[in-house]
């Protein structure tokens, strides 16, 4: 099965509390999206900034949740992500899960 990762790159001034909305947020894609939102992994660079990699079902599943950032029900979310570095969408052709 092919999917999409969502990859993002970003600055927060409050971590702890960033990711605490994180779950909200994680419901929020999972009742909005159902099985077109597979997953989502969140990581810290040495750097501090964090590594948020979200697994969709396709490239349009992806493109559709474009619009979170502007949904209310995400806004404490995303009120907490500063600069963002980095967004890409990439195809994920083959997976293994740990």
């Amino acid at each position: 099965m092919s999917a999409t990762i969502e990859y993002v790159r970003f600055e927060t001034t409050e971590p702890v509390e960033l990711t605490a909305q994180r779950d909200q947020l994680i419901a929020l894609l999972r009742g909005r999206y159902g099985s077109d939102f597979l997953g989502a992994h969140l990581a810290r660079h040495e750097d501090g900034s964090l590594l948020d990699l979200i697994l969709w079902a396709s490239p349009e599943a992806a493109a559709r949740a474009e619009e979170m950032p502007g949904d209310p029900a995400a806004g404490e979310f995303f009120r907490l992500i500063g600069e963002v570095h980095e967004m890409r969408h990439a195809e994920m052709p083959h997976s293994t899960h740990l």
